[in-house]
């Protein structure tokens, strides 16, 4: 992005072997428009909920070129940038991610783009106590849970075009220009919501 405009994007599902890929990826976006690495002033990254690993190559590749570039590095939920890409939405904003385990992460937000709620990682049909009226549900759990949602809540479930079932990248960097850059590489951790799978293994091992 230069100057709050997006110049070029890459979105792209990659489903293994992120590492062995992002920084390809990075030099083909910088190349698409002509930008050297020493422009490069903010780093905008992705911190979660989603996929532990991909969240922490992300951040550990986002925290690594903000030392080799000299420039700071902002975290943004992934939450966050569904919400924003709803944007303006006449009814609140419910992003919905797959979480496994039967479960989803999700954050209730305004009509404005306001978080309502911290971020959740439960069971969808935990949502009928959460949501009040007619809400927009956007993110890759609607396929997922569509029909147990729509159960779940009635008409205050609506669907919303699968467009907006994925963050783009760009909504990740308009977000990241809306705040200080004090929020450097330092402070830029992941947004698990809940314990890994590794840490929930070891913690039942040593109960035993």
């Amino acid at each position: 992005m230069r100057d709050s405009v997006t110049e070029s994007e890459i979105n792209t599902t990659v489903r293994t072997g992120h590492a062995g890929r992002i920084l390809s990826i990075i030099d083909t976006l910088l190349k698409m428009n002509g930008t050297a690495k020493h422009e490069v002033g903010l780093i905008a990254v992705g911190c979660g909920p989603g996929s532990f690993t991909g969240i922490r190559i992300g951040i550990a590749t986002a925290k690594g070129l903000s030392m080799a570039l000299g420039c700071p590095t902002i975290g943004v939920s992934t939450l966050d940038a569904l919400a924003y890409g709803a944007l303006p939405s006449m009814i609140p904003i419910m992003p919905v991610m797959d979480a496994r385990k039967s479960e989803i992460y999700c954050c209730l937000y305004s009509a404005e783009g306001i978080s309502q709620k911290p971020y959740m990682n439960i069971r969808p049909e935990e949502l009928e106590n959460i949501v009040q009226g007619q809400t927009l549900f956007i993110g890759n759990g609607i396929p997922l849970y569509e029909e147990v949602l729509s159960k779940t809540l009635g008409n205050r479930f609506i669907k919303g075009p699968q467009n907006l079932w994925n963050p783009r990248a760009s909504l990740i960097g308009f977000i990241a220009l809306t705040r200080s850059v004090k929020d450097h590489s330092e402070d830029v951790a992941p947004i698990y919501v809940r314990p890994s799978d590794a840490t929930l293994t070891l913690k039942k091992r040593s109960k035993r």
